[in-house]
């Protein structure tokens, strides 16, 4: 059980979105830096359109919608703010607890704790089989909070952009054509490229994924309905003398920025695959448009740097412990 030691100012309230919407959603981009981030700007889109059809289903109790959130007060002024968003794995209920903000001249009060265990109560009522949580890895003090409510850290993993515009990549570049080749992926190619992306994507946490990875399954255009999934998905292999050293999935069509999903072996050959793989992608392929890739920390840091990648943040996934 989880004391109630900290009595900070102030009191929690439920989510109300036809009232602490906006309130709510300039905490979080100021928080978070997401102006002037694409992904955040979705993420804020996001947020006021989920607000527009909460408002609608005026049936639905305060704080009782499908992904609810707390505020809180102080002074009639919300200077707090957390979700929790439901998500469903293999029928099991998985909460994520997400947007966790505190106004700078409020923090260290005790306000993040209270609103945390709030979200741990709702996680129980609920029965959900696991509850989960991202932090930037620099953010200490939130870090050890949650630590000190259960959670552990499981990974870490980086997140990189690749920004609007072509970047100058020719002589960065060197691929030696007798060694290695760009082609298409073949059907005998999956067994190998499910081992490596379950080495870089968990299965643990795929639920929060942007892209359901059976679609990345060959001969998934036979089922008419994953025609729609499928098409916005192309994979690029890269061979070494014949043998298949990568493959690199490019997903396009999501409303702020393209995704990339890299399926590599950790040894040492991975940042020459990588180099020539990516490198080749981006020279020859790549449209130009806002593109996202997460990446296990410490993996090819360099080399993504090296190729006009920029590291937008390093996160945490942490989990309550059962």
């Amino acid at each position: 059980m989880i004391p109630d030691t900290i009595s900070p100012p102030g009191h929690l309230k439920a989510y109300d979105p036809a009232k602490d919407a906006e309130a709510v959603i300039k905490l979080v981009e100021e928080s978070f830096n997401l102006k002037n981030d694409p992904e955040g700007r979705g993420v804020i889109n996001q947020m006021r359109l989920s607000a527009q059809r909460q408002t609608q289903w005026s049936s639905i109790p305060v704080g009782d919608h499908r992904q609810p959130g707390y505020v809180w007060v102080v002074n009639g002024q919300i200077v707090g703010n957390i979700n929790i968003i439901s998500f469903l794995d293999k029928l099991r209920h998985i909460a994520l607890i997400a947007n966790v903000a505190v106004k700078p001249e409020f923090q260290h009060l005790g306000i993040a704790t209270a609103m945390t265990k709030q979200a741990l109560r709702y996680a129980k009522q609920k029965r959900a089989a696991e509850v989960w949580l991202q932090v930037t890895s620099d953010n200490l003090a939130a870090r050890n909070m949650y630590a000190s409510l259960g959670f552990d850290v499981i990974r870490r993993v980086n997140n990189w952009v690749l920004d609007e515009g072509a970047p100058k990549l020719r002589s960065q570049v060197s691929c030696d054509p007798k060694v290695y080749k760009l082609t298409g992926r073949r059907l005998g190619d999956w067994s190998k490229q499910k081992t490596w992306l379950e080495e870089v994507y968990p299965l643990d946490t795929r639920w929060y994924a942007s892209v359901s990875f059976s679609q990345f399954q060959p001969l998934v255009w036979l089922n008419p309905f994953s025609w729609d999934l499928a098409g916005n998905l192309t994979h690029f292999a890269l061979r070494k003398k014949s043998e298949l050293g990568g493959i690199l999935t490019w997903q396009r069509g999501m409303q702020n920025a393209d995704y990339l999903w890299l399926a590599l072996p950790q040894d040492q050959e991975e940042d020459a695959i990588l180099s020539c793989l990516l490198g080749q992608f981006l020279n020859n392929e790549w449209e130009g448009r806002s593109t996202r890739l997460e990446y296990p920390d410490g993996r090819s840091e360099n080399t993504l740097e090296r190729l006009g990648l920029r590291l937008n943040r390093k996160l945490d996934w942490m989990k309550l412990k059962q």
